[in-house]
């Protein structure tokens, strides 16, 4: 009995071992093997000197980053709470859960700390990923290739001490030498909370050297991509967007092979047997990473793989669409938000506060205006700005054939913008185009595109605001009236309409050149704001409609300033907050969701617009001089440049808080 007992013990060991550590120094030589064949290329996003855009962080060497004077080993419990100072790999191989990483800065208020530490660490150390093979025992036929790369920084909407990602490639066989022998089936690169899934030879995985798959780290979160573009996150996508549209540098990282057995790898580097944290505690999403060994696809890697991979990422539509993109909306909305909870997350008071204030300014703004009574005819009559939004909304449900005509020119004329938009975005880096000697020059013809976009934009607002003008107008002389009727009327009256339109939006362009004077181009802006429904329902000059606008502003610039701001706020805003609402609780694809947004902005604006002529409507029938409620100006008008006006009428004193 003790003479077959040594064998019987050992063949007992090997069967409950685990299948990791009964790999041997010949499985290891084919998996470095392995790993060097099909090592990363990295394009990293263009960086930006003032370390705010771009790229600033690349895959780092661990263990230049250990060691540093500026790192230090923290426990878990209340300052005093220093552990070390410069801890190296071996001080913390004896694992210590709930202790963190101290890196140098304040993640929740990064600046260029960081983004100079990492350049001033890397400067030294070449770029590094770290490779590992394992077998997975669910999984014994495969095995997995993982590569993992280091980021002393998320620079993401969820800033954070410490990041690693990782691309992963399955192959259908049992042992490393086996793998060698094949292209792997599978490839998988991590995105936040989750990963994307490839089939080798698929046309999103880009190959080089014939082994080498490429990855784009998008700018600040480094999640791992497969091309150039700007990616939606939902979900296990991470919450706002990724973007890799602009890679500036390829790197070739060094290949640091991680043994297969724990016993291996923790001789080599004991720093993958830490449990705490790589990178400073914080509350919610800025917490610092646990490393790769405490992530289920360092053991597990194939069933991780079946649980977390997907087949594709959702991406923002190429191209514009009508008004403000849903998607476009959706990333500042969410780079916006988080940057408020990074400045607020220590200071929950002022959190508070702003969301306090915020409540009272849209109570008061509510309460200091009537929304009953509003009905839309006739047009000529006194109105509070709340009561001019509600008949607006009552005219386009009265007469929606109407305001889906208003919608379809809309429609036509923003469509011939975008087209021009896109043609300009063309020609933008085209190096052959006249006048640009190189690629980042904006070149003649773009130019050239860019100033027919500003002048088509222009003219679409102001043909918009002019029709529906004209068709208040007929509808308070009871004639009848259509989408078609109103644009003839507005094509006949061009030279004024043109004339205002040219010097409001020129004079509005001159004033904004200067810091200095931009609280006169927004005084400006108000005080003129009425020139276009003037020159349209008045039929005066250009030149005297803006005069004329200026009057009916005279001495409530303020509650004529607020309202505007609130109703094409409102009409801006409708089609992005749908759609942002149809991204956050559905999961339709961003195409059909853009689409929506614009089809709701191309109805919003309208209604948006004929609320503005209301409030016109609202100022005239107040000011001596002005057509009265009811009385329609039958021959062109003529505005002295001091006086109130050559025609007088007795009107009653009615207050508005409009």
């Amino acid at each position: 009995m003790k003479g077959i007992a040594a064998p019987l013990a050992m063949v007992m060991f090997l069967c409950l071992a685990d299948p990791a550590d009964a790999a041997g120094p010949p499985d290891d030589a084919a998996a470095q093997t392995l790993a060097m064949r099909y090592s990363p290329v990295v394009r990293l996003q263009e960086d930006s000197s003032n370390c705010a855009n771009g790229e600033q962080f690349q895959p780092t060497d661990v263990e230049a980053v250990l060691g540093d004077q500026q790192v230090a080993l923290r426990g878990p419990w209340r300052p005093p709470d220093l552990v070390k100072p410069q801890p190296e790999g071996k001080d913390i191989r004896l694992g210590f859960p709930g202790h963190f990483l101290d890196f140098p800065g304040d993640p929740l208020r990064p600046g260029c700390t960081y983004a100079e530490w990492s350049a001033r660490i890397n400067a030294a150390h070449p770029a590094t990923v770290y490779a590992h093979v394992v077998r997975d025992p669910a999984f014994p036929g495969q095995i997995s290739l993982e590569y993992w790369f280091f980021y002393v920084f998320n620079d993401y909407n969820n800033t954070h001490e410490g990041d690693w990602e990782s691309i992963l490639l399955v192959f259908d066989a049992a042992t490393p030498a086996a793998a060698l022998t094949m292209d792997p089936t599978a490839v998988g690169f991590s995105q936040h909370g989750g990963a994307e899934r490839a089939r080798w030879g698929d046309p999103k995985l880009e190959i080089v050297d014939g082994t080498r798959p490429v990855v784009y780290p998008a700018a600040g979160s480094h999640a791992n991509k497969y091309g150039r573009r700007l990616y939606l996150g939902r979900g296990s996508e991470g919450l706002g967007c990724d973007d890799t549209t602009n890679p500036g540098s390829e790197l070739r990282p060094r290949v640091a092979y991680v043994p297969m057995t724990r016993a291996d790898y923790v001789q080599q580097y004991p720093w993958l047997a830490f449990e705490g944290r790589w990178g400073e505690r914080q509350r919610s999403f800025f917490d610092g990473p646990t490393g790769p060994n405490m992530k289920t696809s360092w053991t597990a890697p194939i069933q991780d793989a079946e649980a977390t991979w997907r087949d594709d990422s959702n991406t923002v539509p190429a191209g514009t669409l009508l008004g403000p993109s849903s998607t476009s909306a959706f990333c500042a909305a969410v780079a916006t938000g988080s940057n408020l909870v990074r400045e607020t997350l220590d200071r929950t008071w002022l959190l508070g506060l702003l969301l306090a204030a915020l409540v009272v300014l849209i109570w008061f703004a509510a309460s200091r205006t009537r929304w009953g009574g509003a009905d839309p005819l006739p047009a000529r009559r006194r109105r509070a700005w709340g009561q001019a939004v509600v008949a607006a909304l009552r005219l386009c449900r009265h007469r929606p054939g109407l305001f889906a005509g208003f919608a379809t020119a809309f429609v036509v004329l923003s469509l011939v913008t975008v087209t021009l938009a896109d043609l300009q975005a063309a020609r933008r880096d085209a190096p052959v185009d006249l006048g640009a000697p190189t690629e980042t020059a904006t070149g003649f013809w773009a130019s050239l595109l860019a100033l027919a976009v500003s002048l088509l934009t222009i003219s679409t607002y102001v043909v918009l605001l002019a029709a529906v003008t004209t068709t208040l107008d007929q509808l308070d002389r009871g004639a009848p009236v259509t989408a078609t009727l109103a644009l003839r009327q507005v094509m006949s009256n061009w030279r004024p309409l043109t004339r205002a339109a040219v010097q409001y939006f020129a004079v509005i362009a001159a004033l904004t050149l200067f810091v200095a004077t931009i609280p006169l181009a927004v005084y400006y802006a108000v005080s003129r704001a009425f020139a276009v429904p003037v020159a349209a329902a008045e039929h005066c000059r250009g030149s005297t409609a803006l005069r004329r606008s200026r009057m009916l502003v005279r001495g409530r610039w303020w509650r004529t300033a607020v309202p505007l701001a609130i109703i094409v706020g409102l009409g801006l805003i409708a089609g992005p907050v749908a759609g942002i609402t149809l991204l956050l609780g559905t999961d339709l694809p961003a195409t059909l969701i853009n689409v929506v947004s614009s089809l709701l902005f191309a109805l919003a604006m309208p209604i948006a617009s004929a609320a503005v002529v209301y409030l016109y409507f609202d100022r005239a029938v107040s000011l001596p001089g002005s057509p009265g409620s009811g009385e329609m100006p039958d021959a062109r008008r003529t505005y002295p440049r001091d006086g109130d006006g050559s025609v007088e009428h007795d009107l009653p004193s009615v207050r508005s808080d409009s």
